[in-house]
């Protein structure tokens, strides 16, 4: 299976959330699924079914930062990975520097958010631009830390919509990135895709194999979108027990 996350934001009650979690276990097998829930619900949504991700993490290992939440913190919960510099939260990029730094090194998956501007976009400047932010993330690692990452384009103009990119031009980009990667870093990073994932486009960006993974949004706020995908698709592929080696 590839791999999916489930970015729930801010949504859902705690009635919500314990049906959510109840509904998607029913569902889920062994799937290579992340759930980020609201910080508040990460010790609720714990499952053998499924690893937990958190939507943020502090770039300082302790100290007096009211409302942030630490990586060790994070780990102690058993949370598998965190999302790093989500465009919703408007980090300085020195910010998300130091979280992908702070995230590895207590042993946390980071999951690197990058993106262009509509600008960049229109004016065919996209594969320069993510492949500057992805040499600046690097260089605040070392090789060991790499496969502790992977990197997620996330157009930040699509993000809450009901458009994504076109298969066809994500698919030229992933190649041309993930072939400097590999002859640059001499690995070969994860690449997924978010933005504007509905019901309509997750198939076709699903089933390219230029595309590792997916981020959804706005797709997953409804726990049945992501019930009924991942049913209809465990009908044509065989399942991974990745989560349980």
């Amino acid at each position: 299976m590839k791999p999916l996350i489930c970015n729930l934001k801010m949504e859902h009650s705690l009635q919500d959330i314990l049906q959510y979690k109840k509904e998607l276990e029913h569902c889920v097998n062994s799937f290579s699924l992340v759930v980020c829930p609201p910080f508040c619900y990460l010790p609720i949504m714990h499952s053998k079914y499924y690893k937990i991700g958190a939507q943020d993490v502090s770039c300082y290992r302790n100290g007096s930062f009211t409302g942030k939440v630490s990586a060790e913190a994070l780990k102690s919960l058993d949370v598998y990975g965190v999302l790093i510099g989500h465009s919703e939260l408007a980090n300085t990029m020195e910010e998300k520097l130091k979280k992908l730094r702070r995230a590895v090194t207590d042993g946390l998956h980071a999951y690197v958010v990058i993106s262009d501007t509509k600008e960049d976009y229109d004016y065919q400047y996209t594969y320069v631009k993510l492949m500057s932010k992805i040499r600046a993330f690097l260089s605040r690692v070392l090789p060991k830390d790499y496969a502790h990452i992977t990197f997620i384009y996330e157009p930040f103009w699509l993000v809450g919509g009901a458009e994504s990119l076109d298969v066809s031009f994500l698919e030229n980009l992933f190649y041309q990135i993930k072939t400097e990667l590999s002859s640059e870093y001499r690995y070969d990073f994860p690449l997924f895709y978010g933005g504007g994932i509905t019901s309509a486009n997750i198939e076709a960006l699903y089933a390219s194999d230029k595309i590792d993974g997916l981020l959804l949004g706005n797709f997953c706020k409804h726990v049945k979108n992501v019930v009924n995908f991942l049913e209809k698709d465990v009908n044509s592929t065989s399942v991974d027990n990745s989560l349980h080696d």
